[in-house]
């Protein structure tokens, strides 16, 4: 539902007369018609509608009088929903299912409805109206309050999107999910409670829309142009929809901008975090995840998001305000047994005591963090997100220099940054610590730089040593490579199969088998390899040889450059 326009407000109805003589008659037994129009004043002999919020082709909002005293829920503010275009039963039946999913859901962040809500009434017009009584909802939608307020800030984000995100839990969990969040379709009460409105476009989850495939073509289709996700727009629609939208809803509130007016990558994923800078890479992160093209890159449930949520507030920290003393209160703050001893007697032993018990909870949480700040900056770096590795990367390494891990992630953004001598010298560094991934990646680097002699050994030792299913297919490939330069086509086909084999969507592997098949003169192998190397390369990690190799298969393929492999 749009936002509620303030110039229509006094407007007449189409469908009940608003006319001032009558609203002076009080008591609704001295007449239920107004005799200048002939309309029923008193609606399903309760209601009478006191001024109109909002009008469009096939629906009106009314503010409402209850005189149903004594009823449950009279003594409410309500307003009145009708559905004026009965002539089409998707929009009756989606009428009629809002009515039914709020009345199951009752939950506070919702509006409510009431016993006998939802009625029909036919007009002294003969138009037959489909009517919903319910709860009127105090405040602003967040489109007006963004007009009004500006952009949010970073605190203000975390608590709106945990509010909206456990509403969308209790929903999904009843087993439903909304289909149109957006700002004007999320209201803020004046104590700055959030509420989620207009659930006209709800759908009870069934078992099928949790498969990736195109539903029946009889479900009405939804969109908020720059809210709703592609798959939804295939009718596809699936609870993880509802995180897209949220996610688009927040970069309008963080930014100010709407999702349309923003700049896009070749993935159509929006550039926004420059406009944002009051946000923090692991709040921005989260936010890119939840808007994900591909739904399975989305976080799992709305449980996943909160459980983020969770860590992000934790953490308590932004780029812009980092400090050592930040760090302290975060290493305190993180450990459940740091804040029981906070409390307890030992530390009203005096100022010696306290450095004690501080010296005890760094040597227990320190090495921990730094550890789970590491491993954020290595999920940064898979999303692409070097701004955010680099800050995450600072933290581990101001919390233990001599963490062994972070040498190998300060290799991969170096590496990505194409600084490939300074990659070098830190997976050097970093093969003690890390020896398959270390290995893997010299031995690319040695590819590069034609230094294939050295880099077979690698290869070899990082095959004996690895355990996880996508390293050892990435050694194959980077030995499959090695190979295919040295003049062994036999091996290298050998090597890249099995890199296939345990990742059947690793573009790169195709590639390089496309190579191969060419050399072999098998026009038709080589066709398929390089129409997978195509097709697959909008999921391989960005490297820039892995470029040169999708531009070799549009060539091959007569394909335009725009529809391969494009950097973020």
């Amino acid at each position: 539902m749009d936002s509620f326009d303030e110039e229509m407000l006094g407007m007449e109805s189409i469908s009940y007369c608003i006319n001032p003589k009558c609203q002076q008659r009080q008591n609704p037994s001295e007449s239920d018609t107004c005799l200048a129009c002939n309309t029923p004043l008193l609606v399903n002999n309760r209601y009478r509608a006191t001024r109109m919020l909002y009008q469009n082709d096939r629906t009106e909002i009314f503010e409402l009088q209850d005189f149903g005293f004594g009823e449950a829920g009279w003594d409410v503010p309500k307003i009145l929903k009708v559905l004026t275009d009965d002539s089409n039963f998707n929009l009756v039946r989606l009428f009629q299912q809002e009515e039914m999913i709020l009345r199951q859901l009752k939950y506070q962040a919702v509006p409510q409805v009431f016993a006998g809500g939802y009625f029909t009434f036919e007009t002294s017009y003969g138009m037959n109206l489909h009517c919903l009584a319910m709860e009127q909802v105090e405040g602003k939608n967040l489109g007006i309050w963004l007009e009004k307020n500006g952009i949010i800030s970073e605190t203000l984000a975390i608590d709106w999107l945990k509010q909206l995100t456990n509403i969308l839990e209790a929903v999904h969990n009843k087993g439903f999910f909304h289909r149109d969040v957006k700002p004007s379709n999320i209201m803020c009460r004046p104590n700055g409670s959030l509420v989620l409105i207009d659930f006209g476009a709800a759908r009870e989850v069934m078992s099928s829309t949790y498969i990736d495939k195109y539903e029946n073509h009889d479900v009405t289709l939804i969109c908020s142009p720059g809210y709703t996700p592609p798959e939804q727009m295939n009718r596809a629609a699936i609870p993880k929809s509802d995180l897209f939208a949220l996610g688009r809803t927040f970069v309008h509130l963080m930014t100010g901008k709407h999702p349309d007016c923003l700049p896009k990558t070749a993935r159509k994923e929006l550039i926004w975090r420059k406009l944002a800078s009051q946000i923090s890479p692991p709040l921005a992160d989260l936010i890119d995840e939840m808007m994900a093209g591909d739904s399975q890159r989305r976080p799992q449930n709305t449980s996943t998001v909160l459980q983020r949520l969770a860590k992000i507030e934790c953490l308590d920290i932004t780029v812009q305000n980092f400090k050592y003393k930040a760090a302290l209160k975060i290493v305190i703050n993180s450990s459940y047994w740091g804040k029981k001893l906070l409390k307890s007697r030992f530390v009203q032993l005096g100022v010696g005591a306290s450095l004690v018990l501080g010296f005890m909870v760094g040597k227990l949480v320190v090495p921990k963090l730094a550890i789970y700040f590491n491993d954020s900056a290595a999920a940064s770096y898979e999303l692409k997100n070097l701004d955010s590795a680099q800050f995450y990367l600072k933290l581990a390494v101001m919390l233990d220099p001599q963490l062994g891990e972070s040498y190998y992630t300060q290799g991969l953004i170096f590496d990505a940054k194409r600084d490939f001598h300074a990659a070098r010298d830190r997976y050097e560094k970093a093969v003690a610590n890390v020896p398959a991934k270390s290995l893997n990646n010299l031995a690319r680097l040695d590819i590069l730089e034609k230094q294939y002699a050295a880099a077979i050994p690698r290869l070899e030792k990082g095959l004996q040593l690895v355990k996880e299913v996508d390293l050892k297919s990435a050694l194959h490939k980077n030995m499959g490579w090695v190979l295919l330069e040295s003049g062994d086509y036999q091996q290298a086909e050998s090597h890249l199969s099995k890199a296939i084999a345990l990742d059947t969507q690793r573009a790169s592997a195709y590639c390089l088998l496309a190579r191969v098949r060419e050399t072999q003169r098998d026009s038709s192998g080589a066709f398929t390899a390089w129409q997978s190397c195509l097709r697959y390369a909008p999921n391989e990690k960005y490297q820039p040889e892995v470029e040169n190799w999708v531009i070799q298969a549009q060539q091959r393929l007569q394909v335009p450059e725009n529809q391969g492999f494009q950097q973020q």
